[in-house]
């Protein structure tokens, strides 16, 4: 339940090969997804009772198009940044500030990329996604007493797994209507654009956490849809320090990394 910080060298290492993975998914998907894509043809592809082979990436692999409309708030770990003071004599002194960032978006759009890993029958299925998600808002200080950072954009990226039942669980369901729930860990860094200034040292890292999601999927005409909901979430902390490094007068403000996102996901 540890939340954990990245480099930027780090995280600029695994957005670059996160993004060519998905890049390399989205063209398979447009050069070969189809609906009901089991045919006569594909015989080779099928096991003994219809299930897709596991390499069978036409028949496992389902990808949509996410979109989320003001409902996308994220709150980074509460962290500590040194504060320097000058005192008589011209000595220096550091003390420790409390820093934690808040963010929400007005939009936010992704790409969800999902592989049915086992298929139990037509209408189950356990699955991993991989939904890469950039929006479009503002980062500001969680509250009066951190420093906090300023930018613009977020990106998130959550490895979840799944369990799928009913519509959209495999290509080969009849049903109308379905649901799923999954678990994982996600990737966030808000403030893409740093609007920061004058600071030595990084206040707005990347980090990791657990995060859990659930979903009804359903036909909108002949079109599958799904109304996800997702939490992210980091381990409680207790800020005893204000951002110059003296101690809170109420004593201590309790708080934790989060994400909270409503988004619709449009399968393709």
């Amino acid at each position: 339940m540890t939340s954990y910080l990245f480099s930027s060298s780090t995280f600029a290492i695994v957005l670059k090969r996160l993004l060519f993975f998905l890049c390399a998914l989205g063209v398979s998907s447009l050069q070969a997804q189809v609906y009901d894509n089991i045919d006569d043809e594909n015989d080779a592809y099928l096991q003994e009772d219809k299930t897709p082979l596991f390499n069978d990436w036409r028949g496992r692999l389902h990808t949509g198009v996410s979109s989320s409309y003001f409902i996308d708030f994220i709150s980074s770990p509460l962290g500590e940044v040194d504060v320097v003071y000058t005192d008589p004599g011209n000595i220096k002194r550091i003390e420790k500030g409390a820093t934690q960032t808040s963010y929400s978006s007005y939009f936010t759009i992704g790409f969800v990329p999902r592989y049915n890993l086992a298929e139990l029958n037509s209408n189950l299925a356990i699955a991993a996604s991989l939904p890469v998600a950039i929006g479009f808002g503002n980062a500001s200080a969680s509250s009066t007493s951190v420093i906090g950072g300023t930018g613009f954009g977020n990106l998130q990226i959550p490895l979840m797994f799944h369990f799928f039942y009913g519509a959209e669980s495999t290509f080969r369901s009849q049903e109308k209507v379905g649901f799923n729930i999954g678990c994982g860990y996600e990737f966030n860094k808000i403030g893409l654009i740093d609007f920061s200034i004058n600071r030595s040292e990084p206040i707005n890292k990347a980090w990791l956490m657990p995060a859990i999601t659930g979903g009804v999927q359903f036909y909108r005409g002949l079109s599958p849809v799904e109304v996800n909901v997702k939490y992210g979430f980091g381990k409680v902390q207790d800020q005893w320090v204000d951002q110059y490094g003296n101690k809170l007068t109420d004593g201590k403000r309790i708080t934790r990394a989060y994400s909270l996102k409503l988004c619709f996901i449009y399968y393709l």
